[in-house]
């Protein structure tokens, strides 16, 4: 074990992303409309949900149609529309209803479009600094950091842990093959994620009808081109939802597909978003306990939004636990420094909402930096 290990972990937020071009919040979901205007018309789902969901704002708060829309409680709408069944026998699908997944595609095709078509020297510096065993836990859904390791070169790997072996009732850690890599875990998903298990569900049924239709999804179909692999390489717990989660290789081979056939395995921003997240529960386990023997712990642009309560409550222990256990501890010929919270405040305006958000955090140990995503900051964070 390289005395360079400083076993860091890094949580990542839609702040990082800015800097490469890429939407935030309302704007993302302007995009996203203009996108499904383009592909289906004015008159599409989307659109006619949205209207309806502007009715019962209007008539159950008051709030006039013209007034803006919070589109995280227009998606949680959504959510506990399908989530509950209230459709009844017009639910469109287990993963969705069809404002759904027209959502979750059109964040895809937004966010593809629009990702730089090499790395920015800001994560290209990011990524150079990471070291083995860092672990990066993004809320993003976009690939700039996996694209910029594969740039340089620099092993890493997309799920929790490699296992030499699989136990009844426990599993042995491949810690050797786990050495030289850097963790990078996407808790809300990415845009070339996709769960095989509903694909499995559908054929197990055509299997069983009089008529076996045949599937219609780009990637997991019979004969189709489309590079694809499973997320985790190795052996996999019984049970793991993980297992069936798969990564397209080029998404510019699914870009034209409809929302029927294929939809990303994103949660939405929505606050009701972990009714969805059943898929990437491995990647949630254990991080209330994490944080305390980690030596570095650095947060982006990420702004603990209110509507992500679950993620508040498993990062106030994760950062607590590293400002208050044993925060002066040395081993290894290590030692803590103090965690590192980098967004952006314009010049001039107070940092009070990050102090605010953050208010949980032991000030004493932690510094913060509000310049935002640059070359010097990059070096600021990871020192």
């Amino acid at each position: 074990m390289s005395i360079q290990n400083k076993f860091r972990i890094f949580i990542i937020g839609a702040g990082f992303s800015v800097h490469a071009g890429l939407p935030l919040g309302a704007q993302l979901f302007k995009f996203v409309r203009d996108v499904i205007r383009k592909k289906y018309g004015g008159d599409n789902k989307l659109e006619a949900d949205l209207e309806w969901y502007l009715e019962y704002r209007l008539r159950c708060d008051g709030i006039p149609e013209e007034y803006p829309v919070d589109y995280e409680k227009f998606m949680s709408y959504l959510d506990l529309e399908h989530y509950l069944g209230l459709r009844g026998s017009d639910t469109w699908s287990e993963e969705g209803n069809e404002s759904q997944l027209i959502i979750r595609n059109g964040i895809r095709e937004v966010i593809y479009s629009k990702t730089p078509k090499s790395p920015t020297a800001e994560c290209i510096k990011f990524c150079q600094r990471l070291l083995p065993m860092d672990v990066v836990l993004t809320f993003n859904y976009d690939t700039l950091i996996e694209d910029a390791l594969d740039y340089l070169g620099k092993p890493y790997r997309l799920f929790p842990n490699r296992l030499k072996s699989v136990g009844l009732m426990s599993s042995v850690i491949d810690s050797e093959a786990e050495e030289g890599e850097i963790v990078i875990s996407k808790l809300h998903g990415s845009i070339d994620w996709y769960d095989k298990m509903p694909y499995l569900k559908e054929r197990e049924l055509a299997s069983q009808s009089e008529y076996p239709w045949e599937s219609r999804h780009p990637a997991f179909k019979e004969g189709s081109s489309i590079e694809h692999g499973p997320l985790i390489d190795g052996p996999v717990e019984e049970g793991d939802p993980l297992q069936y989660v798969y990564r397209v290789k080029d998404l510019s081979q699914i870009s034209d597909s409809q929302f029927w056939q294929c939809t990303p395995l994103i949660l939405s921003p929505s606050s009701s978003k972990i009714l969805y997240a059943n898929s990437l529960k491995s990647l949630w386990r254990g991080l209330q306990q994490a944080g305390g023997l980690n030596f570095g712990l650095g947060v982006v642009g990420y702004s603990l939004p209110h509507y992500d309560e679950y993620a508040r409550q498993a990062l106030y222990h994760l950062m607590r636990n590293y400002t208050e256990y044993e925060f002066d501890i040395e081993m290894m010929g290590l030692k803590k420094t103090p965690a590192r919270i980098l967004d952006y405040s314009k010049p001039g305006s107070s940092n009070w909402q990050i102090r605010k958000n953050y208010s949980f955090m032991n000030w004493d140990r932690c510094e913060l930096n509000t310049s935002g995503l640059t070359l010097e900051a990059i070096d600021w964070l990871m020192q």
